[in-house]
């Protein structure tokens, strides 16, 4: 069983899912809508128009599967410059660099399914006012990508003691400068990975991630902190658990943060 659950995060992953669009795009352009449009116009489609449906047709595919809106982007682009770019005759070792810093940034989404998500300065806001008014809180960023909403909680918190966690080597890396920069003494910028930071001696709980992590990280919310304390979820929530509060935030794109008591 832990065998099978194991394949089914990897086919959950947004890379995957990705790759396996595209794949289902292509075989249906060339045994169902080119054969179609041969027929009906009796002349074969040009390359352009086959590179736009296969865009149009992977994007819509990977959206059906489950993958976030920004993908979109990627999946428009990717057949275009799959093609030009072998027809343009690029050196390979251009695809190396790319291929390189994309995994160093994307790197938890290729792994755990979970793609750079960065909060804007609207849920900055609002967390401030939803944290306790403890003092000496500590609180605890899963993902924090590029160090953000650490900051920006350190700033108006000047009592928190806040640790923002990255693996993803390149946004770490980031987070880690603007930490040093910021000069700010209460709050810590960490490369590693979060599932192997026990939970237990924070009161709050922040994540931005994707729905493929939620179901664990809940479990471990539940089994590692204290009674008391909040765990806070950007736009995702956790299956089959309603949250205890729902705020939903007046920015563009309605960002809704599901609170939870341990």
């Amino acid at each position: 069983m832990e065998g099978l659950s194991g394949a089914r995060g990897y086919l959950k992953m947004p890379v995957v899912i990705l790759f396996a669009s595209q794949f289902l795009a292509a075989i249906a352009i060339f045994f169902v809508i080119v054969p179609a449009l041969v027929s009906l116009n009796d002349t074969m489609p040009t390359l352009p128009v086959i590179l736009a449906i296969q865009s149009i047709l992977g994007a819509a595919i990977g959206f059906f599967l489950g993958l976030a809106k920004w993908w979109a982007g990627v999946q428009v682009a990717l057949p275009f410059v799959a093609f030009y770019s072998v027809s343009l005759q690029i050196p390979s070792f251009v695809y190396l660099l790319l291929f390189a810093l994309i995994v160093l940034v994307y790197w938890n989404s290729a792994r755990d399914g979970i793609p750079l998500y960065l909060s804007n300065s609207t849920t900055w806001a609002a967390l401030v006012h939803l944290l306790p008014k403890n003092e000496g809180i500590r609180i605890i960023d899963l993902g924090g990508g590029v160090g953000g909403t650490s900051l920006f909680l350190a700033r108006h918190r000047s009592d928190a003691h806040i640790l923002s966690i990255e693996s993803a080597p390149i946004p770490a890396a980031i987070s880690k400068l603007r930490w040093n920069w910021s000069g700010l003494k209460n709050v810590e910028m960490r490369s590693s990975n979060f599932w192997n930071e026990n939970l237990a001696s924070y009161q709050v709980v922040y994540a931005f991630l994707s729905p493929a992590p939620m179901d664990r990280l809940y479990a471990k919310v539940k089994a590692e902190m204290k009674p008391g304390s909040l765990f806070i979820s950007n736009s995702f929530e956790v299956s089959g658990h309603p949250a205890d509060e729902v705020h939903e935030l007046n920015d563009a794109r309605e960002t809704k943060l599901y609170l939870y008591k341990v």
